[in-house]
């Protein structure tokens, strides 16, 4: 199956929103079973449920954690969405600015997904456990 661009499009709002809401379960439904997310600050390859319990964590970690969109990009194989994350952590306010290129799989799920963020953004976090 081609995906066309309104394909992607709803991909990527279930995607924005399960994050936002941190709902790891419509995540997972967004999401294939065998996706991975590689993160650029540590070079590191993780599963979807890696993935799953860091953004549990964040949700716990900073409750008033929001994504503002900067942008919204559609590629040949997915999107990639910009975005300024900003929330109260136990060491001060984070802003962060993201940007997750994300690709599909042939039935509209989140197969892969590369995050790219400065970690010194995330200072006012840092050091605080990631746990489930």
């Amino acid at each position: 199956m081609t995906l066309t661009d309104d394909d992607k499009l709803a991909a990527q709002a279930a995607y924005a929103a399960a994050t936002r809401a941190g709902d790891v379960d419509a995540v997972a439904a967004a999401t294939e079973p065998d996706a991975v997310v590689w993160h650029n600050y540590d070079d590191a390859v993780v599963t979807a449920e890696q993935s799953a319990r860091t953004l549990r964590w964040l949700h716990r970690t900073m409750p008033d954690v929001a994504w503002h969109d900067v942008a919204v990009l559609l590629t040949p194989e997915g999107f990639v969405w910009q975005a300024v994350v900003t929330g109260t952590a136990p060491g001060g306010p984070v802003r962060a600015h993201t940007c997750v290129v994300v690709r599909l799989s042939s039935s509209g799920k989140v197969q892969r997904t590369d995050e790219y963020l400065d970690p010194a953004a995330l200072a006012a976090i840092a050091g605080t456990p990631v746990r489930s």
